[in-house]
């Protein structure tokens, strides 16, 4: 089951230490082994901590940044793993990375989390290593002035490889790696606007980047099922209500209310598919026309017969 009802925030140290000590002990004493004496350093002193909180305020993942620029200590329990948290974490900590004016990120991936740390931005260097008895490779991020948020992991209109997506992390981090490259035209067909998708600040941004990029811009979305945005809001209908004449989201023809399918369009170029919108397996492609155009005719139907969502122009985000 999904769940989505959380927030990321600073953890003082060494006020909130029990907070984090509520994930860091259970995941990495009790679960992983390291020894409780090397779980807690002198590090922790200093360091810039993050901490997420489910709805009842109950701590459900860590992670920290030191003034080397070594992240650390990431960690998710059980019950809220693959949900997009850490994604959320690492780029929080990347833009406050920024914000210190730091020119590189490194850290030490566990090996089985290489493969999460490489698709956002992150390369290994070196040789792997043992650490507290678990096999750890270093990898490092440049920042370079850039954008935290653009991974770009194919190139818009040139790869045709296909991602197999499974998890709601490969779904932001795709989701921004392909918006970022846009140039103009943005479809997007959903059931609910996920707001672990589609209403965290990376992909807001995005949206944003490209409804203010040229006066030919222009960004559509088809929203089945306003229920949850109206309950809990939502950055890009906030968006969408500042930058009207880029934005606009309707609700789509009656014979596409029920429709199972739903997709991000880009540029003609790219997609993103979910079969079900239930579930999150999906498949991505930056250069495939074909299917974006059979997907694109889909919408345009969707969208000449659909009305514009009066509800949501009503509401003060």
């Amino acid at each position: 089951m999904i769940q989505s009802d959380y927030r990321i925030r600073e953890a003082k140290w060494p006020d909130e230490r029990e907070l984090l000590r509520k994930v860091r002990e259970p995941v990495f004493v009790a679960e992983q082994g390291v020894p409780l004496a090397m779980e807690w350093d002198d590090d922790d002193l200093l360091a810039y901590h993050l901490l997420a909180l489910d709805q009842d305020q109950r701590p459900i993942a860590t992670a920290r940044l030191l003034a080397s620029g070594q992240i650390g200590r990431m960690a998710v329990v059980p019950e809220w793993r693959n949900q997009g948290i850490g994604t959320a974490l690492l780029i929080a900590l990347i833009e406050h990375a920024q914000s210190m004016e730091l020119d590189n990120l490194f850290l030490h991936a566990q090996t089985s989390a290489q493969s999460f740390y490489a698709k956002a931005g992150f390369s290994a260097v070196g040789e792997p290593f043992m650490e507290a008895g678990i096999a750890h490779q270093k990898m490092v991020f440049a920042l370079g002035g850039g954008s935290s948020e653009e991974l770009e992991l194919a190139q818009l209109g040139k790869s045709g490889e296909l991602f197999h997506l499974h998890t709601m992390e490969e779904h932001q981090i795709h989701a921004v790696s392909m918006v970022r490259q846009a140039k103009r035209y943005l479809s997007l067909f959903s059931q609910t606007l996920d707001p672990e998708i589609f209403d965290n600040p990376p992909f807001v941004d995005a949206i944003k980047q490209l409804a203010t990029r040229s006066r030919y811009s222009r960004i559509r979305i088809l929203l089945q099922d306003n229920s949850l945005v109206v309950q809990q809001g939502h950055r890009l209908v906030e968006l969408a209500q500042r930058l009207s004449t880029a934005m606009e989201i309707r609700i789509p023809g009656e014979e596409y209310l029920e429709y199972a399918e739903n997709f991000m369009l880009v540029d003609d170029l790219g997609y993103l598919h979910r079969k079900q919108a239930e579930n999150l397996i999906a498949t991505a492609c930056y250069n495939d026309r074909h299917r974006v155009n059979r997907l694109q005719t889909v919408f345009d139907e969707a969208w000449e017969y659909g009305v514009p969502d009066r509800e949501l122009a009503r509401l003060h985000l």
